[in-house]
C-alpha cells in the first residue's frame, strides 16, 4: 500500500480511507471481509472497513477496542460503547458536538437492541467538517462501507460497499447528534445513540 504522508494521526487515518475509496476496483457490502489490497478489492461491511484502516494507520489504538468472542473485529455498537465509556483510555478523545468533528474522526451509533445475525449500528470515518443544510440539521461526508448509498455518494444507485457520501444529522441545543438520515433511501430521520471520537498520539 502507498506510504502515508507526514500528517497528524487523524489526517493519516482519513488519508488512508480516502486512498482506498479513490482506488477501489471492486467493492460489495458483506459481513465477511474479502480484502485484497493489490487488486483493489474491498468486500466488507462498515466494521470491516473501519477496522482495516485503523489496524494499519493506528494499530495500537485499534487494539484497545474490545472484540466480542466469536467476532474477528469490533462491531459497530462496540465502537459506540467504547467511545461513550466513562473510562475512555488515553489516545482517544470523545467529541461532544458534531460541529467539532474533524477529518479523520470516527462516528458510531448503535441500535436499541442487539439481535443475532443483524446489524448493530454503523461506524464510519469523517471526511470533512459538518455543513449546515437547515436549522439544526448538518451534513457530514463519510468514508465507509454501506449497504445503500448516502446523499451525493460515490457509489452508484443500488450499489453497495466502500465509498463516500453525505449523511444528514439532527443535533440538539449543544450540537450533539441525536438522529441521522442515512441517504435517499430514508425519508425520515432515525433517532439512535450516536458518539464521536478522535484518535490522538499517546
Amino acid at each position: 500500500m502507498t506510504p502515508i504522508p507526514r500528517l497528524s494521526l487523524p489526517q493519516q487515518i482519513a488519508w488512508q480511507a480516502e486512498f482506498i475509496v479513490n482506488n477501489i476496483q471492486q467493492t460489495d457490502y458483506q459481513h465477511n471481509d474479502n480484502i485484497d489490497v493489490d487488486r483493489g478489492v474491498y468486500d466488507c461491511d462498515c466494521k470491516g472497513f473501519v477496522g482495516f484502516v485503523l489496524e494499519r494507520a493506528a494499530p495500537d489504538h485499534y487494539a484497545m477496542i474490545p472484540i466480542e468472542p466469536g467476532q474477528l473485529r469490533p462491531r459497530a455498537y462496540i465502537y459506540y460503547e467504547f467511545f461513550t465509556s466513562p473510562t475512555l483510555p488515553g489516545g482517544w478523545q470523545r467529541i461532544d458536538s458534531l460541529l467539532d468533528a474533524r477529518r479523520g474522526d470516527i462516528i458510531a451509533w448503535r441500535v436499541a437492541e442487539i439481535v443475532e445475525g443483524q446489524d448493530t449500528g454503523h461506524v464510519f470515518f469523517v471526511a470533512e467538517t459538518a455543513v449546515m443544510i437547515d436549522s439544526g440539521v448538518f451534513a457530514i461526508r463519510a468514508y465507509d462501507s454501506a449497504d445503500v448509498p448516502h446523499f451525493d455518494d460515490t457509489r452508484g444507485v443500488g450499489d453497495s460497499g466502500v465509498g463516500s457520501g453525505l449523511i444528514n444529522f439532527q443535533v440538539d441545543d449543544i450540537g450533539a447528534p441525536m438522529a441521522f438520515q442515512f441517504g435517499p433511501s430514508e425519508e425520515m430521520f432515525v433517532t439512535r445513540p450516536i458518539a464521536i471520537c478522535r484518535v490522538e498520539p499517546f
